[in-house]
């Protein structure tokens, strides 16, 4: 019996598809990043535990056309309710699918889980994502976008201060982002941006351009969000909880670099005594109402729906909680190896199934709005 998702859906007719980007390359590091050899192994215990239907299918730009429309004739034929759980985050300039799979999903008018477009598209790049804070009030570091190699970078750091840090505005799994990425000169800030719009083995990371932002020296905690922005009330935002990296860090190595959370190691060294690259705890009791409620005004501010994690870093000078990004379909895991999210539950006391279970049921309900406001069951 599934409590809670029988009441929005048939689960005897329901099939849950979980489709996941996949890039086709030659390159390991890149190959590794899309291994989903884990996540297929938790779905296969999640969707046992609930007696659901499933299937893992993966998804590339070339084939997610036929793939959805395939789901869709399968409902018309088979009678049965498909839920699309939907995994695809790529920016689809690389190859990896991601807004065209949404898109694809509401022209079908299939129930799917996770961003819709708008949502998606505000967080895909870190400069809408950042405009829509400010317009907000939501606390966030002094901040520059940089469009081009020869952009004015000393008007950048007269904005930022230093020291500051530069990433690709689209880029996921710190791809493009390593030690070096915090600068305080205008040389080494210079070489930098060239460096990184030279891409990586062969991957664009400028997109949309760069991001430079100040870099706050303090402790970083991130949260997790499931519902809909609109009715914040009704949001379930989660236990935060800290990030704490190796002692042996300078501070301003105390953030996650492509290299080391990948343990890829080609510029950067592990931990020594090959010691975690970090460790999770409990936010303390006393930031856990302002973690939260910083948490709940960014998803607001993008217009969140479906799921989110919210990173946030605190200034240790002066105590400010600020906003570092809201990340759409981020990646779920109850393995805090590959991803916060476990962490999270985990203070939470919280089940992977159960949070799987409340993501299907607000795609659920989210989909009964848009087919009848009146409507709120898809059990008939």
């Amino acid at each position: 019996m599934i409590r809670g998702l029988a009441d929005y859906v048939d689960t005897g007719k329901c099939k849950i598809w979980v489709l996941a980007p996949q890039v086709e390359t030659q390159d390991p590091n890149i190959d590794y990043y899309y291994d989903f050899s884990q996540s297929i192994a938790e779905y296969t215990n999640t969707f046992r535990e609930l007696a659901l239907n499933w299937v893992w299918q993966p998804v590339t730009m070339a084939t997610m056309t036929n793939i959805i429309q395939a789901i869709r004739l399968e409902q018309e034929q088979q009678d049965i309710i498909p839920i699309v759980l939907n995994l695809c985050d790529g920016d689809e300039v690389n190859g990896s699918p991601g807004i065209s799979v949404i898109h694809l999903l509401e022209e079908q008018q299939l129930i799917y889980t996770g961003a819709n477009a708008f949502f998606y598209e505000i967080t895909t790049s870190k400069i809408p994502m950042k405009t829509a804070f400010d317009a907000a009030g939501v606390a966030t570091a002094p901040w520059a976008a940089i469009h081009q190699p020869e952009a004015n970078l000393e008007a950048v750091l007269a904005k930022t201060g230093v020291p500051v840090i530069v990433k690709p505005a689209v880029s996921g799994g710190s791809m493009g982002l390593g030690i070096r990425n915090v600068v305080s000169d205008l040389p080494a800030m210079r070489q930098l941006v060239q460096d990184l719009f030279g891409g990586y083995r062969g991957w664009d990371l400028t997109t949309d351009g760069l991001i430079a932002e100040q870099f706050i020296t303090g402790p970083e905690f991130t949260t997790l969000i499931v519902g809909d922005s609109s009715k914040p009330e009704a949001c379930t935002v989660y236990q935060a909880v800290e990030r704490v990296f190796h002692a042996s860090l300078p501070p301003r190595e105390r953030f996650l670099s492509f290299d080391r959370l990948w343990e890829i190691y080609e510029e950067e060294t592990p931990m020594p005594a090959d010691e975690n690259f970090y460790e999770y705890r409990i936010a303390a009791k006393t930031l856990q109402e302002q973690i939260r409620q910083l948490s709940l005004d960014a998803y607001c501010a993008v217009s969140g729906v479906g799921y989110t994690r919210v990173d946030l870093r605190m200034d240790e000078q002066t105590g400010k909680l600020m906003v570092l990004e809201v990340n759409a379909q981020c990646g779920l895991s109850e393995d805090e190896d590959y991803t916060s999210i476990g962490a999270i539950l985990k203070a939470s006391q919280t089940s992977f199934t159960h949070l799987i279970t409340a993501i299907l049921i607000d795609a659920c309900q989210r989909h009964a709005r848009k087919i009848s406001p009146a409507h709120s069951s898809l059990t008939h």
